[in-house]
């Protein structure tokens, strides 16, 4: 066999692979695509409706940093929320790369329990300007497949993504009516993903079955593992605008896109000893690019009388920037063509809308309560949709309440139900040649609680 009939097999790398290396895909994602709203747990309870206007609390830092001039003195909140997915796939289809079935169970249930931690402090300057610091994490991923054996192994077996975003941000009173407020995002992304790979089926759509057979290499005959790593910091910024009368506060906020160099390592088990020979599926550095998408949003919150508050959201996300994920290996030499060749994956995401209204309730001194819905849309369309990330559209439902313990220390807990589509489709063909027909059913649940100390 050849040195160039074996570089094609450069192309091969599963799908699913890529994304990890590139994305950093993670802890379970409950935003649409793989953003994590859940950054405040008093903004849990009502679907984080209002979220650029209520400024309630230090997590306005994330939200709206302009919210930062109607907090007094200094402020601690921490706190975070459990997600509970579940997921299950029910294959319809699923062959190999020339058309046998595909063996193994359906999975078990792929989502996950996950949490999402989160830590604000903000102090007040002067009569104008108040510090805030945050420390969030707003993108994530996490699935495991039960089984390694199962179905879709090819395509996926374990994902995770975490971020870190550190965001140090000051709000500035320009007057009664207006604020401002700018912050710095300092981020890190980390990505581990997993799948199994046919190299029986590698070999055939590369050289020819003859010479595979002759070798062993049948597709489902010689499987092996792989697993890429990876991580990086990147930067970016958040911006707000705050207007305000005796009942009415209206927020607009922006944060950028961040952009991400991944740098990490791949790693293959059981590679027949021809692939290597070629520097192919060897274990090496990998990089890889990503940029977080951008986000808008515009918030309300009105005052119907001194116990009852309107709000309400829309926030755009920019996930038309994700349209393909490139991967470059260490060993790879464009002078002379050795070594495995950069590989090019589309995605073809879109820009989604999410849309929430909710309402706070005074109660009494001690308690409110809070309940708030929202549609959230999802990026992915059923072409583009993987097993690595079966996302949907999602509709909210939320309850929440506050505990006033005293004037310096209150209490927040929150809980949504996330209803999904039902049948979920996915029907991905492999870059192994596999394919996967099916659907899932899928839900999650979130609760959450945060204490916050003023003093």
């Amino acid at each position: 066999m050849t040195q160039k009939k074996f570089q094609k097999l450069s192309g091969v790398l599963p799908r699913a692979l890529l994304l990890a290396a590139a994305t950093g895909l993670p802890a379970t994602t409950m935003a649409a695509g793989f953003q994590i709203t859940e950054q405040s747990v008093s903004g849990l309870g009502r679907a984080f409706a209002g979220g650029a206007a209520i400024a309630d609390d230090a997590s306005t830092i994330f939200f709206n940093p302009a919210g930062l001039t109607e907090l007094d003195g200094r402020e601690l909140l921490i706190g975070g929320s459990v997600i509970a997915l579940g997921a299950d796939f029910d294959k319809t289809l699923g062959v190999d790369a020339i058309g046998q079935p595909l063996t193994g169970t359906e999975g078990g249930d792929a989502g996950k329990l996950s949490g999402v931690p989160i830590l604000y402090y903000a102090q007040r300057i002067n009569s104008e300007w108040v510090f805030g610091l945050g420390v969030t994490a707003p993108f994530g991923l996490a699935t495991d497949y039960d089984d390694p054996e199962w179905v879709g192994r090819y395509q996926a077996v374990y994902s995770q993504v975490s971020t870190v975003n550190i965001n140090p941000s000051l709000g500035w009173k320009i007057n009664d009516n207006w604020s401002l407020g700018f912050g710095l995002d300092i981020m890190h992304f980390r990505a581990k993903l997993t799948n199994i790979v046919d190299y029986g089926a590698v070999c055939f759509g590369n050289v020819n079955p003859i010479t595979c057979s002759a070798l062993g290499l049948t597709p489902q005959g010689h499987d092996g593992y792989a697993e890429i790593e990876g991580d990086s910091w990147g930067f970016g910024f958040n911006i707000g605008a705050m207007w305000q009368n005796d009942t009415t506060r209206v927020g607009l906020h922006f944060r950028s896109k961040v952009d991400q160099e991944l740098d990490g390592e791949s790693r293959f088990e059981n590679v027949p000893a021809v692939f290597a020979a070629q520097n192919l599926f060897i274990d090496q550095g990998i990089k890889a690019d990503f940029t977080t998408p951008e986000t808008i949003s515009l918030s309300v919150a009105h005052e119907i009388n001194e116990d009852w508050t309107l709000l309400a959201d829309v926030t755009r996300t920019g996930w038309d920037s994700f349209k393909e994920i490139l991967i470059r290996f260490d060993n790879y030499d464009p002078a002379t063509g050795t070594g495995q060749p950069p590989t090019l994956q589309p995605e073809n995401w879109e820009d989604v809308m999410r849309y929430s209204v909710g309402v706070d309730w005074s109660y009494n001194e001690e308690w409110t309560f809070r309940s708030g819905v929202a549609l959230d849309n999802s990026p992915i369309s059923d072409e583009w949709r993987t097993v690595r990330l079966p996302d949907a559209d999602r509709t909210w439902l939320s309850f929440g309440a506050t505990w006033h313990l005293s004037s310096s220390v209150e209490m927040d807990v929150g809980y949504a139900h996330l209803f999904l589509d039902d049948n979920i489709a996915v029907d991905e063909t492999g870059s192994m040649g596999d394919r996967l027909v099916g659907s899932y059913e899928a839900s999650a649940d979130i609760a959450g609680l945060e204490l916050r100390y003023r003093f």
